[in-house]
């Protein structure tokens, strides 16, 4: 496995995160959340767009700032990319130390099979899939909504 190369950026977490909200804006993407890790500086962003959840991750960084810069710079080139007529870049790969490393594609329901397990169609809005998924969770799920 290659040494982890390390980032130079004066950006603060707040100013990448700035940065990722105008990003997803040009691009017209409403749903996305940032994730720090719990323990340790790794930052993991992840977006839904085509109908599925894309998740970028980065853990190598010595901060929270750096890790989530990478981050973005991973978004931003993946954008990019698609932009020039690249295409299938994202499925199967994770970002380590500087380059893109194949990973295997674990097992996940189809957002339809998810759609079908709420018992709503799949070009339902999002305001309906979330109202009805916590009215659902209030009965079948341990960790209920106040």
């Amino acid at each position: 496995m290659p040494e982890p190369s390390f980032i130079k950026t004066s950006k603060t977490v707040s100013q990448t995160l700035a940065d990722l909200r105008r990003l997803f804006s040009k691009w017209e993407i409403e749903d996305w959340e940032p994730i720090p890790v719990e323990k340790g500086p790794g930052y993991t962003v992840r977006y839904f767009r085509n109908r599925s959840w894309t998740e970028i991750g980065s853990y190598y960084q010595p901060t929270k700032a750096m890790n989530l810069r990478v981050c973005f710079q991973v978004i931003d080139n993946m954008f990019r990319w698609e932009a020039r007529g690249v295409s299938g870049l994202v499925k199967g790969t994770a970002f380590m130390g500087g380059e893109l490393v194949a990973t295997e594609r674990g097992e996940r329901e189809s957002f339809d099979e998810a759609c079908a397990i709420l018992g709503v169609e799949p070009e339902t809005s999002w305001e309906e899939i979330d109202r009805l998924y916590k009215i659902k969770v209030q009965y079948a799920h341990p960790d209920r909504f106040t």
